[in-house]
C-alpha cells in the first residue's frame, strides 16, 4: 500500500488509543480523589498529566494542578494537540484520507464520534457530569475498534493500524507504571486498585490473582500477562506480528528486530527481579524502545521517515514540520 496511506493508519491507532486510555485515567482519577485532600488532588492531578506524557506541556500553560485545570488541558484544550478533542479529531481526519482503503462502517463509526464530541457541551460536561464524558469517549473508543475488528480486512492497512493501536498501549502502559510505582512504599490496595481500573484490568486481574493486591503481582499482570490484552507484553507481541507480516522479505528490518528484542526481554522477564533492582530505570529503558521502534517503522515505510513524538501529536502524518 502507499507509505501516506499505512503512515495514516498507524497514527490512526495511536491517536484512538489515546484518547480512550486518556479518558479511562481520567475517569478512575476523578472518582479516587471524591474525599481527598486539595494536597492529595494536586498531587494525584500532576500524576495524571505525568502518564498522559504532557507534563511539562501543561507546566507552560501556567495553570494550577486542579481537576478543572487538567481535565480541561486533556479533554478539549485547542492549543493541547495532545488532548482527547484534537486526538479523536486527527483520527477522523487521517481516516478520511484512505477510506476508499477501509470499510464504511468503520469510517461512519469514527466520524459519528468525532462529530458527536465536537457537538457536545464539553465545558458543561467537566463542570457538571466528566463521568458521562469520560464513558461517552470510552465507549466511542471501543465500539470504533469493535467495529475495526469485525468489518476490516487483515491486509497491510490492518496490520499498521494494530502496529500503532497496540505501540501506543504498551507505551502508554509502561508509563502509567512508572508513574504509579514511586508509590510502592506509602500506599496500598486502593492506589493499585485504580492503577488497574486505569488500565480496565481490574476484573481480569482479580481472576487471576484473586484478593492480593501486591505491588509485585499488579507488575506482573499489567507488564507481562500473556493473556491481557492491555499488558505491555501482550501489545507488545501483537505489535510484532503485524509488523513480522509487512516486514517479511529476506533481510530482517531493524524495526523488527528492535521490536523483537523487546517482546523477548518482556516474555522472560521476571516481576520480582524488576521489583528488587532499578524498577523506574527498566520502564524508563522500555519505554524509550518503544520510541525506537516507531522511529524504525517511519524511517522503514512511511513518507517522511522521521519519528514523531510520541506524545505531542504536532505533526499530521504526511506533513513536514516547518
Amino acid at each position: 500500500m502507499l507509505a501516506r496511506d499505512a503512515e495514516s493508519l498507524f497514527w490512526t491507532g495511536r491517536y484512538l488509543e489515546r484518547a480512550e486510555d486518556t479518558a479511562r485515567l481520567l475517569d478512575v482519577t476523578y472518582h479516587g480523589l471524591l474525599e481527598a485532600t486539595m494536597a492529595e488532588q494536586r498531587v494525584a492531578w500532576r500524576g495524571v498529566l505525568a502518564a498522559a506524557g504532557l507534563d511539562q506541556a501543561f507546566g507552560l500553560t501556567g495553570r494550577s494542578s486542579t481537576a478543572q485545570d487538567v481535565a480541561e488541558f486533556l479533554v478539549m484544550d485547542p492549543d493541547n494537540p495532545g488532548s482527547i478533542v484534537a486526538a479523536v479529531s486527527a483520527a477522523r481526519d487521517n481516516v478520511r484520507t484512505v477510506r476508499e482503503s477501509l470499510s464504511t462502517e468503520f469510517w461512519e463509526a469514527l466520524n459519528s464520534f468525532s462529530l458527536d464530541l465536537r457537538g457536545r457541551d464539553l465545558q458543561s460536561d467537566l463542570e457538571s457530569q466528566p463521568h458521562d464524558l469520560y464513558g461517552f469517549v470510552r465507549r466511542n473508543c471501543q465500539a470504533v475498534s469493535g467495529v475495526a475488528a469485525e468489518t476490516l480486512a487483515r491486509d497491510e492497512g490492518w496490520r499498521f493500524l494494530t502496529m500503532g493501536w497496540n505501540l501506543e498501549r504498551a507505551e502508554w502502559t509502561c508509563r502509567l507504571l512508572r508513574v504509579r510505582q514511586v508509590h510502592l512504599g506509602d500506599v496500598g490496595f486502593h492506589e493499585w486498585v485504580g492503577t488497574l481500573r486505569a488500565a480496565s484490568g481490574i476484573e481480569a486481574y482479580r481472576r487471576a490473582y484473586r484478593a492480593s493486591m501486591e505491588p509485585s503481582d499488579v507488575l506482573e499482570f499489567l507488564l507481562l500477562s500473556p493473556i491481557f490484552p492491555r499488558s505491555a507484553f501482550f501489545a507488545v507481541r501483537v505489535a510484532e506480528e503485524a509488523l513480522r507480516s509487512v516486514d517479511a522479505g529476506p533481510e530482517v528490518g531493524r524495526a523488527l528486530r528492535l521490536l523483537g528484542r523487546l517482546r523477548a526481554e518482556l516474555e522472560f522477564a521476571d516481576a520480582s527481579d524488576l521489583m528488587a533492582g532499578d524498577l523506574d530505570g527498566e520502564l524508563v529503558r522500555m519505554e524509550g524502545a518503544i520510541r525506537e521502534v516507531c522511529s524504525a517503522i517511519a524511517s522503514q515505510f512511511f513518507v517522511n521517515g522521521r519519528d514523531h513524538d510520541l506524545h505531542s501529536f504536532q505533526v499530521l502524518p504526511g506533513e513536514l514540520a516547518s
